[in-house]
C-alpha cells in the first residue's frame, strides 16, 4: 500500500501554515500581529491624511475661486403683490429692519421696498412698495434680494452724468465709473480735485457704491467706482483666483494713478468688505500715501485669518484642517496645492499690523450682526488706534448693510466726517440726508441690472 507522506509531514501549503499558526503560542505570533496592525494603521492614517488634505484644499479654495453664478440665485419668496405693499416669506433677509430691494428675471424686474410694516400671517412679513424701477412688475415667485438697493449705473439710478472709463492696471484694462461733481445737479463747488476711489467687496460689483455716490456728489467730490482683477468684465489674474486684497491693491493703486493723472490732488479710499481690506492695504503700500487723506471702511475685512477660521468653525471643520488650509494659502508649497501663483500675505492683514502702520484718518462702520465678516477685528483695530480711527458700530444691520439700516443716520455720520476731515465749507455739512430719497420714482431709462 502506498503511504501518503503528506498526511504525516508538517504541512507546507496554506492549510499547513494555518494549522501551524493555530498551535503557536501567543508570544510567538506577536510579530505577525504587529505586521497586520501596522499595515492597518498605515492604511487608516493614509486615508485620514488624504481626507484631511482634500478637505483643507477645498476650504482654502472656497474664498479664492470667483463664484459669479451665485449672484443671481433667488433667496426670497414673494407671496403677494399689492399696489402699495409686498408680502414675503419670513426669513432673516426679509425680516431685517431697514430698506430692501429685489429683482426677478436677472433684472427685468426691480423694486425698492421700505422697512417691515406688518405680519399678514405667522410665516409672512409685509413691506411697503416704494418704487418700481422697471417696466415689468414684480410677480408672485422667487426673487433675489439686492442689498445695493439701487440698480443700474449712477446715471440710470440717480441721474448723475457718468463716464465709463478704463484704468490701466498691471493685469489689464479695468472698467470704472467716473462721476464728476456737477453744480447743475446739486453738487457743491470747490472740491472736485478730491477723488473718492470706491472699492466693492468680494464677489460683489461696482453697484455697491450706488448708495454713497449721491452724497459724495453733493459734497462736491469726484467719484471713481472701480473694478479689479477677476471681476465680471475685467481681466483675470494669472491664476484666476482672488488674493483677498494681497494683490488686488495694485488695481486700486492704478486707480489712484488714473485719478492723479486727471486732476486729483487728494484721495479718499472707500471700501466695502474685502474692498475695505484692499483700501487698508493700499493705504500702507501705495506710492502716493501722501495724497491719501482719509479712509472710509464699511464692514471691512481687517483680519482674513479670523474670517476664515470663523467660517471653518461654523462648518465644524477640525482644527487640523483649518490649520492646513491656512498653510496652503500662506506658504509657497501650499499655494501650489490650491493653484495660487504666490502665497497670500495674510500676516500683513491683521489688526495688529494695520494698527502699527496705518497713518490715515479712518471712519470705520461695522454691522454688529455681521455673519460674513465678524466685527471683532474692526473693534480691535479701532481700539488700538483711537487717535485716527472713528468706529461706528451699527446695531441690527447685516454685512455691508449699515446704509440700508438707516440711510439718513449713515449719511449724516459720513457727511459730518468728510466735512471735518476734508475741511469742506460748513454749509455743505448742512445738506439734507439721505441725499437721494429711497422712495423717489424711477428715472426715465432706469434699469434693474446689477452692474
Amino acid at each position: 500500500m502506498t503511504h501518503d507522506h503528506s498526511r504525516t509531514r508538517p504541512g507546507r501549503g496554506a492549510t499547513g501554515l494555518s494549522n501551524l499558526r493555530r498551535h503557536l503560542p501567543d508570544q510567538a505570533r506577536w510579530p505577525e500581529v504587529v505586521m497586520y496592525g501596522v499595515g492597518g494603521a498605515a492604511s487608516m492614517f493614509a486615508l485620514s491624511a488624504g481626507l484631511l488634505t482634500v478637505g483643507a484644499r477645498v476650504m482654502a479654495r472656497l474664498p479664492l475661486v470667483p463664484r459669479e453664478s451665485l449672484r443671481g440665485r433667488p433667496d426670497v419668496t414673494v407671496r403677494a403683490v399689492h399696489s402699495d405693499r409686498v408680502h414675503l416669506d419670513d426669513s432673516p433677509t426679509t425680516a431685517r429692519d431697514g430698506l430692501l430691494a429685489m429683482r426677478q428675471g436677472g433684472g427685468t424686474v426691480h423694486v425698492r421696498l421700505g422697512p417691515v410694516d406688518g405680519r399678514p400671517t405667522p410665516t409672512t412679513i409685509s413691506r411697503p412698495l416704494l418704487a418700481v424701477d422697471t417696466e415689468e412688475q414684480l410677480q408672485v415667485d422667487r426673487a433675489r434680494s439686492n442689498g445695493f438697493f439701487w440698480s443700474g449705473t449712477p446715471e440710470t439710478a440717480h441721474g448723475l452724468p457718468t463716464e465709463e472709463v478704463v484704468v490701466e492696471s498691471p493685469v489689464g484694462h479695468m472698467p470704472a465709473w467716473l462721476v464728476r461733481p456737477d453744480p447743475d445737479h446739486g453738487a457743491a463747488a470747490g472740491s472736485s480735485d478730491t477723488w473718492a476711489i470706491l472699492i466693492h467687496g468680494h464677489g460683489s460689483a461696482r453697484g455697491e457704491a450706488l448708495r454713497v455716490i449721491p452724497l459724495l456728489h453733493r459734497l462736491g467730490l469726484t467719484s471713481l467706482a472701480i473694478t479689479y482683477r477677476n471681476d465680471v468684465g475685467a481681466p483675470a489674474s494669472a491664476d484666476r483666483m482672488h488674493h483677498l486684497g494681497s494683490a488686488e491693491w495694485e488695481d486700486t493703486e492704478a486707480a489712484i494713478d488714473f485719478a492723479l493723472a486727471h486732476g486729483a490732488r487728494r484721495i479718499v479710499l472707500v471700501g466695502w468688505s474685502m474692498g475695505g481690506g484692499i483700501a487698508l492695504r493700499t493705504s500702507l503700500r501705495s506710492a502716493h500715501r501722501d495724497r491719501i487723506v482719509a479712509l472710509i471702511l464699511d464692514s471691512p475685512a481687517v483680519d482674513w485669518q479670523d474670517i476664515l477660521i470663523y467660517h471653518a468653525t461654523a462648518l465644524r471643520a477640525p482644527a487640523r484642517m483649518r490649520e492646513l488650509a491656512l498653510w496652503m494659502m500662506t506658504s509657497r508649497m501650499g499655494a501650489r496645492m490650491v493653484q495660487l501663483r504666490e502665497p497670500l500675505a495674510l500676516h500683513e492683514m491683521t489688526p495688529a499690523y494695520y494698527a502699527e502702520h496705518l497713518t490715515h484718518p479712518t471712519l470705520l462702520f461695522h454691522a454688529m450682526d455681521d455673519r460674513t465678516v465678524p466685527p471683532q477685528p474692526s473693534r480691535e483695530l479701532a481700539a488700538l488706534r483711537p487717535d485716527i480711527i472713528e468706529f461706528v458700530p451699527v446695531e441690527g444691520a447685516s454685512h455691508t448693510r449699515e446704509w440700508n439700516r438707516d440711510p439718513g443716520r449713515y449719511e449724516r455720520r459720513l457727511a459730518d466726517y468728510l466735512v471735518r476731515v476734508l475741511e469742506l465749507q460748513d454749509e455743505v455739512g448742512r445738506i439734507e440726508v439721505p441725499v437721494r430719497d429711497p422712495a423717489i420714482p424711477a428715472l426715465e431709462g432706469s434699469i434693474g441690472l446689477r452692474l
